[in-house]
């Protein structure tokens, strides 16, 4: 296709959005303005970052352990605020939007790669003085912890102390995204999409992976859409769709560390996955893989009407099995 052509099919699927869309503001709704104000921002690379941090609201958070909260693509950090008040109570949670998501800065120079948000994690934590954190993963999230667990091994500048996680694409043999996140993630195409289909069309892709009784509602969705493309540069989708290929070039690597790491002599790292079954992309079959080449795979299927996010639809028995396995480290 003439670059001419593309440019101009850009600019005008722009024009016609824009003419089409109520202006893009995540704190227009209530839950995502409290959410924000009790939130902090750090610098990593000049980028402003945000990340809720339970210290705002809980002075006495300091003298809990420290739980590390990573939230899945496309969405936020706001993931974990049907969790957020019971995992308080024991823990001082620490849930940062990655950059390119959320509340955080959306620049479009930058690499977007799992292992520059990485780099970006411990930068935070670094920042807070927090050196030994426990994690808890979901989606996008599950590949950051999989390189911090891979960082372990290599040296442990700071300790993990154990890994809870959500669905999400473990193994990209078994993770089996929706043609449309396959389309995205191509550069020109991905680039049209995002800036010609409207919000609906991302907001019903989201609620695709939900559970047939736990869809979102429009409201919902309306934060999510809203929180993604906030700021956003005309091509961050398709950037932040490079995790894709992350997952199978560090593979190997990533899959070994989670073996390794729990065979620690000092510190090992315990590791549970909880899964929502009726997800299509990372549900019961990347549980069942999990299990197949996981040592001592510890599992937990929630019912089997759970889909992608067990966060957001399935809150209570997810921290059920989270606490569970707490209480036997």
């Amino acid at each position: 296709m003439d670059y001419v052509l593309i440019i101009f099919i850009l600019i005008i699927g722009i024009i016609i959005k824009k003419l089409c869309t109520k202006a893009i503001n995540p704190y227009q709704f209530t839950k995502v303005r409290l959410w924000a104000e009790e939130g902090n921002y750090f610098n990593f690379c000049g980028h402003p970052v945000f990340y809720y941090d339970s210290i705002v609201r809980d002075r006495s958070a300091m003298s809990k352990p420290a739980l590390l909260l990573l939230h899945g693509y496309p969405t936020s950090s706001i993931d974990w605020i049907y969790m957020r008040d019971e995992l308080e109570k024991r823990f001082h949670i620490i849930a940062p939007d990655y950059i390119g998501y959320g509340l955080s800065a959306k620049p479009i120079l930058f690499s977007y790669t799992i292992l520059s948000q990485v780099n970006m994690l411990e930068k935070l934590m670094r920042s807070l003085k927090l050196n030994q954190f426990h994690i808890m993963a979901h989606d996008v999230g599950v590949s950051m912890a999989q390189e911090i667990l891979a960082r372990q091994i290599d040296d442990r500048k700071y300790i993990i102390q154990s890994v809870v996680f959500l669905n999400g694409g473990l193994f990209p043999e078994s993770h089996r995204p929706f043609f449309i996140m396959k389309m995205l993630k191509k550069d020109i195409l991905g680039a049209i999409i995002q800036n010609i289909a409207p919000l609906s069309v991302f907001a019903s892709g989201i609620n695709r992976v939900f559970g047939p009784s736990t869809k979102r509602s429009k409201l919902e969705l309306d934060e999510m859409t809203h929180l993604l493309f906030y700021n956003a540069p005309y091509n961050l989708i398709q950037r932040l769709q490079c995790y894709l290929n992350e997952r199978v070039k560090h593979r190997d690597r990533w899959v070994n560390a989670m073996n390794k790491v729990q065979l620690f002599k000092e510190n090992p790292i315990s590791i549970r996955l909880i899964n929502g079954p009726i997800d299509p992309i990372s549900g019961k079959h990347m549980a069942h893989r999990y299990r197949q080449l996981i040592l001592n795979p510890d599992t937990c299927l929630l019912d089997a009407h759970i889909g992608h996010y067990p966060n957001l639809e399935d809150p209570a028995n997810t921290l059920k099995y989270f606490f569970d396995f707490h209480n036997s480290l």
